[in-house]
């Protein structure tokens, strides 16, 4: 493979490129190849994978470098994922689908229980296949690389570009809110784009928000949400809401669902789980964050030690504060009213602050949305970039494709030489225009231009609770053979010795709780949206014919 022409020297005689001023000459070939690669972890032997980081090479082991994330660290980085922009719009997605608020209090305890029991089943994960790669290393160890490619195009081509426009929505939500009340549905489309369009081009500048800036986001989150919290408790206590236990139906009456028509017998029993598996998806996704410890389990000190801390810890935690969050909610506003907001916690602050407190916390939540969507896109266009110098995708999105910038042109032509020579101007142009940016500042254009496209179809085409359906059929399809993975690394671990486990195991309950329950709920939620499923059968079907087209058939599971 060229080397990359974005690096800087290994010796003296090199010279950075981004030391290069715009206009100036540009090294010659010779001196562009003397070039280091940053990339070195990614290189491409033939056609034979390697994994994302060094320690990927040798699941089961520990790594080879002591780590510098403590346990505090794990905590707060699981917490602070978990506690995202879905947790002030999903109570409204989740409410449409119960029939009280005592039964959407249910949904948000034992969807957190659930996504304990997966949590659970990672540790042994995490410990088993101890890398950087998280569930992508899982899954490969399990069932070999193309399980692990497939993971990378479903995140990639679903599950990233529809959370992101699903946070954009949340922005819109909120940002109407904030002025000029409720608007129709077209302008919430129209500001959903917009968002997506400006924090896409602010990444493909190269202009990111540093540590500081994502610090501020995460107070602003959580200072919503405790503040939700200790106001919806005053209120309960004071007897001053407008929602459970005062209003009529109190905690566990039944407010008839707008729009649905009573049902007897099995009918009314199979809508009714219907109802739940959509909304248990919706508060899973809000507890989305949860797989995220095994991205940097590497970097742990002692993970063995450490992880299950972490987990539990943060697993209490969360689903602690998202029940009493969506319990302040219940008690401040009525279950019909929360069923048709697409922004409670801003009615939640006017009910209780008046007209210029729900302006303030939809400014707010709006700030942390955009903070959100900006380190959303910039996550995925990294992995987008890891999966180009894997070949998984191709080497343009990486921008390695070419060995010098002046190599472009002739690039450009031999790709795209079906097309007439005015047709591949503009591309030259573009490539032309977009060089310092790429050559010199090594932004990830093409991966940003990519994510920012999909995420933007996305935003224009689906709707709230469409995404939200959307993501966990995709998500926990993955997730599910994770953790069906625990036992096919136990069988193989028990067929390679006769000795006592080293790796520390999980209650086997968990992964068959998940298990049993994330099927059910794929299932069910597969028959009331076959559009959906037919959607990520056809982008799993679609990555499988680019695997083998790429790789052949020779691919085996990596052992462990």
């Amino acid at each position: 493979m060229a080397p990359n022409p974005r690096l800087e020297a290994e010796s003296e005689e090199s010279r950075p490129l981004a030391s290069y001023e715009e206009g100036e000459e540009l090294p010659d070939d010779d001196s562009v190849s003397s070039l280091s690669r940053d990339w070195s972890s990614f290189e491409e032997d033939g056609h034979q994978l390697q994994p994302l980081d060094q320690s990927a090479n040798q699941p089961g082991t520990q790594p080879p470098t002591q780590g510098t994330l403590t346990r505090l660290n794990g905590i707060a980085l699981v917490i602070s994922l978990q506690i995202g922009s879905g947790i002030f719009a999903t109570p409204a997605q989740v409410s449409q689908f119960v029939p009280s608020p005592g039964a959407g209090l249910a949904v948000w305890f034992l969807g957190g229980l659930m996504v304990w029991t997966g949590a659970a089943s990672f540790i042994e994960l995490g410990l088993r296949v101890p890398s950087n790669g998280g569930i992508q290393e899982y899954l490969r160890a399990a069932y070999g690389d193309v399980a692990g490619f497939l993971f990378t195009w479903v995140w990639v081509a679903i599950a990233k570009p529809a959370t992101n426009s699903i946070i954009a929505t949340i922005f819109a939500g909120y940002i109407s809110r904030a002025f000029g009340g409720d608007w129709p549905t077209w302008a919430l489309k129209l500001m959903s784009l917009i968002c997506v369009g400006i924090i896409t081009g602010i990444n493909c500048m190269g202009a990111t928000a540093g540590a500081t800036a994502a610090n501020v986001f995460l107070v602003l989150k959580l200072g919503a949400l405790g503040s939700i919290i200790v106001v919806g408790l005053l209120t309960l206590l004071w007897g001053n809401g407008e929602g459970a236990p005062a209003s009529d139906g109190g905690w566990f009456g039944s407010v008839p669902i707008e729009g649905s028509v009573e049902q007897d017998g099995m009918a009314g029993i199979w809508t009714a789980v219907g109802n739940f598996a959509t909304a248990v998806f919706g508060a899973t996704y809000c507890y989305g964050g949860w797989e995220t410890i095994g991205f940097v389990l590497g970097d742990m000190k002692n993970p063995a030690r450490d992880l299950p801390v972490v987990m539990n810890f943060s697993m209490v935690t969360v689903i602690i504060g998202f029940v009493l969050f969506n319990a302040a909610l219940y008690v401040v506003i009525p279950i019909d009213v929360i069923r048709t907001s697409a922004a409670p916690a801003a009615e939640f602050a006017r009910r209780t602050f008046g007209g210029w407190g729900g302006i303030l916390l939809s400014v707010i939540i709006s700030i942390s949305a955009m903070g959100a969507l900006n380190s959303n896109i910039f996550a995925t266009a990294k992995i987008c970039v890891k999966a180009s110098h894997r070949a998984y995708f191709p080497k343009i999105i990486a921008n390695f494709h070419c060995a010098t910038p002046r190599d472009e042109v002739d690039y450009i032509n031999e790709t795209l030489w079906m097309l007439p020579k005015t047709l591949r101007w503009p591309f030259i142009r573009a490539s032309e225009a977009t060089r310092k940016l790429r050559w010199h500042k090594s932004v990830p254009l093409f991966a940003h231009l990519l994510n920012g496209v999909l995420s933007a179809l996305y935003a224009l085409v689906g709707n709230f609770n469409g995404l939200i359906t959307f993501i966990g059929m995709a998500e926990y399809s993955c997730f599910l053979l994770s953790v069906i993975g625990v036992f096919i690394l136990r069988a193989r671990e028990a067929r390679k010795s006769t000795g006592p486990s080293l790796v520390p195991r999980t209650w086997t309950g968990n992964p068959i709780i998940f298990s049993t329950l994330s099927s059910l709920l794929i299932l069910r939620v597969l028959m009331t949206e076959p559009l959906q499923a037919l959607a990520i059968c056809g982008v799993q079907t679609v990555g499988l014919g680019v695997f083998y087209s790429r790789f052949g058939f020779g691919g085996t599971p990596t052992t462990v």
